[in-house]
């Protein structure tokens, strides 16, 4: 959809992640602009009370996380294949696997969420308009 509009002059920049990113520049003739290779685009979540009532499930599942990201990692082509299925099966649109390889080179995986960088992606929201104030993040992060 971003590409779409891209393509036509409907938008004239993305604030956007891997593999849309290497999307708009393989289909769209976009230009990196910016580059934030250290903003988590995907971290656990839950609730406090899941913490709280059920930590040794949540340290099972921070577990499980860390060896599929170790994973990941070892077997980068048996995993672009996989996320190549997935993202057809949720966005109904399919990417080729040179996009995938292509973001493939730009994603750190890690199961680890850095907190300067969270901190470093609100103040950027904050800068670009997208919010108005940076959330507090005092209670944010913890390891299970």
């Amino acid at each position: 959809m971003a590409a779409t509009r891209f393509k036509q002059k409907r938008v004239d920049a993305v604030w956007t992640v891997e593999p849309w990113l290497s999307r708009l520049e393989q289909e769209a003739s976009g230009k990196v602009i910016v580059e934030e290779k250290d903003v988590p685009t995907t971290v656990l979540v839950s609730s406090v009370k899941f913490l709280n009532e059920k930590r040794d499930l949540a340290k099972k599942f921070a577990q499980a996380h860390a060896e599929l990201t170790d994973w990941i990692k070892k077997n980068p082509e048996e995993a672009q294949r996989l996320i190549k299925a997935e993202l057809l099966e949720e966005t109904r649109s399919d990417m080729s696997p040179q996009v995938i390889a292509a973001a493939w080179k730009r994603i750190v995986f890690t199961a680890e969420t850095s907190r300067a960088a969270v901190e470093k992606f609100m103040q950027n929201s904050v800068s670009a308009g997208f919010i108005k104030t940076a959330p507090d993040l005092s209670k944010l992060f913890a390891n299970p």
